[in-house]
């Protein structure tokens, strides 16, 4: 089931991989696919604020304050890496109303 993920929503990372940060970028290992994958530097920050359960909304707030970026496109572009983060099993997602 393909759950979607609103500002309300909470992620956090999922168990079971390890990331290493390259420069301003993360390389994560899924070690139950044996799965490498990499973030870009703005992926990256994303995925260090994703260690602990945080809002979606709390985590456009923080990109908005650290990047030049209007708040659209920042909302789309979060929404988009993070439903991809859960449609590969990296993050867990809970939506406002089972948070």
């Amino acid at each position: 089931m393909r759950r979607t993920i609103s500002l309300g929503s909470t992620v956090v990372a999922a168990e079971g991989q390890v990331y290493s940060e390259i420069g301003e970028e993360v390389a994560i290992l899924d070690l139950k696919a044996g799965t490498y994958y990499g973030l870009d530097a703005v992926g990256a920050r994303v995925w260090e604020l994703v260690q602990g359960p945080k809002s979606v909304g709390e985590i456009r707030d923080v990109l908005l304050e650290e990047y030049e970026v209007e708040p659209a496109r920042c909302e789309r572009d979060l929404l988009a890496l993070l439903q991809r983060l859960a449609q590969e099993g990296l993050i867990k997602v809970r939506d406002e109303a089972s948070a």
